[in-house]
């Protein structure tokens, strides 16, 4: 079974380790690391070469720039905006152009299963 290759963007350091404790009991899913700043992020995606970018607004809902470089960078990567803000903002707020929205207070299992779904459109 291919594994999907995930990178998780997120402002908060105990977050990421929360979500790849989630992941590390799936096998198809390869948690690539996680990036805790914009910068760090575009520089583990030319490296990591993701399937999948599990996407924070760190902290700025507003602030679109982020997810039009992580397609800049890498083109062929979903995107999941991952954030605690959906049930405030829509969509376009969020940056339009992501591959799907989730929840943050959606469970684990929501998690896995946007996954999964996003991969396998690509």
């Amino acid at each position: 079974m291919p594994r999907i290759r995930l990178l998780h963007c997120d402002d908060s350091a105990a977050f990421t380790r929360l979500v790849r404790h989630w992941l590390a009991e799936h096998e198809d899913i390869e948690h690539l690391g996680a990036a805790h700043t914009g910068a760090e992020a575009l520089e583990l995606l030319g490296n990591r070469q993701p399937d999948v970018v599990l996407l924070d607004t760190m902290g700025s809902p507003g602030d679109t720039s982020l997810l039009g470089e992580i397609r800049r960078v890498a083109p062929e990567a979903r995107v999941i905006v991952y954030s605690g803000y959906l049930s405030i903002l829509d969509s376009d707020a969020l940056g339009g152009d992501a591959d799907a929205y989730l929840e943050k207070d959606d469970d684990e299992r929501a998690l896995v299963a946007m996954i999964r779904a996003v991969a396998a459109r690509g």
